[in-house]
């Protein structure tokens, strides 16, 4: 009895139950690789030229035979490993990357550079202008008070440099103090400068003398850095603002005479001020040629023959009246002191 039971339960089991949809899955899959097959394709048939080119550039270059780091056997078209570049050519044109721009390309390229150029050089124009502006602001206003020979201007690529000769009438020897005629000159300046939208770059700049026999400065670097600031302090002092300012000393790097010169003990002695360009570097790099070739009108005489570097020698004898005339008198006669 307990065994026909038995019999009879097994009897009624029902077999486990087949997933008849199980290809689905694989289907599916299926269909995901071969999507993400299509998307690749697609990617590769949207090929910048240029980028492609300079892939292909580097890769030719990167399978050269002195980069090879295990030779290559011929293979069914015969080529060593490295021998062959790659020639890789659009399907559209048939004709290599480096040569898909049209001629008519190029001649677009070549239109729009002219363009930006002469727009640079506009813009440069323009800017010397202004500068010469501000500069015969500064010299009608120095004039007024009979102070006009105690400031240089010159246009550099930086903008306009309005040179403050550090002799007696600026600073003392080994001294940042201002002297009174150099507090009435900057007091003159300060207002006309502090109206303009430019940065004002304060620099100081001593020669090539070693400073001695001072406890006050530690060097002709310390010397230039003080002279530097005290500029800048009376310059926000009266109004300017301080956000627009900065000073910075470079002792002898910066002459604007050589050491050959005789002008260069008293003339490197100086503090420059530099009304910034706005400009892009473009322009900024066009303003001493431009300056060069324009006159100056009715403004004041602006200085040549002067150098920024001490490695070049551009100051000549044959320029030495204009640099007088523009406001360097230095007294040869008298002993220069260093700093």
């Amino acid at each position: 009895m307990s065994a026909a039971h038995k019999r009879r339960h097994k009897h009624e089991e029902h077999e486990p139950h087949v997933n008849h949809e199980r290809w689905l899955v694989s289907y599916a899959d299926m269909l995901t690789v071969l999507m993400a097959l299509f998307i690749v394709l697609f990617a590769l048939s949207q090929i910048d030229q240029m980028k492609f080119a300079q892939f292909k550039d580097g890769l030719t270059k990167g399978t050269a035979n002195s980069n090879q780091a295990v030779s290559g056997s011929a293979g069914v078209l015969e080529a060593v490993n490295g021998d062959m570049p790659i020639d890789i050519s659009p399907n559209s044109t048939g004709q290599p990357l480096q040569q898909s721009i049209s001629s008519q390309d190029r001649e677009v390229l070549q239109r729009a550079q002219t363009a930006q150029q002469q727009q640079d050089l506009n813009a440069a124009r323009k800017e010397v202008q202004d500068f010469r502006a501000i500069a015969k602001q500064l010299d009608d206003a120095l004039t007024a008070k009979g102070d006009q020979d105690q400031v240089t201007y010159r246009i550099t690529s930086d903008g306009l440099v309005v040179g403050l000769v550090a002799d007696n009438v600026f600073f003392a020897n080994a001294s940042a103090d201002v002297e009174p005629k150099g507090r009435e000159v900057l007091d003159t300046i300060a207002p006309i400068l502090g109206q303009l939208p430019n940065d004002i770059a304060v620099q100081g700049h001593t020669n090539s003398l070693p400073l001695t026999g001072s406890t006050r400065y530690r060097d002709n670097w310390d010397l230039s850095a003080a002279r530097a600031m005290t500029v800048v302090q009376r310059f926000a002092g009266a109004g300017m603002a301080p956000a627009r300012l900065a000073g910075t000393g470079y002792a002898d790097s910066r002459p604007l005479y050589p050491d050959t010169d005789p002008r260069a003990l008293a003339g490197n002695r100086r503090v420059d001020l530099v009304v910034a360009s706005p400009s892009s570097d473009a322009v900024k790099a066009l303003l001493p040629k431009v300056a060069q070739q324009t006159g100056t009108g009715d403004g004041p005489a602006e200085l040549t023959g002067t150098t920024d570097t001490a490695t070049t020698d551009t100051a000549t004898t044959g320029q030495a009246v204009g640099d007088l005339s523009a406001g360097i008198a230095p007294e040869l006669s008298a002993p220069v002191a260093a700093g």
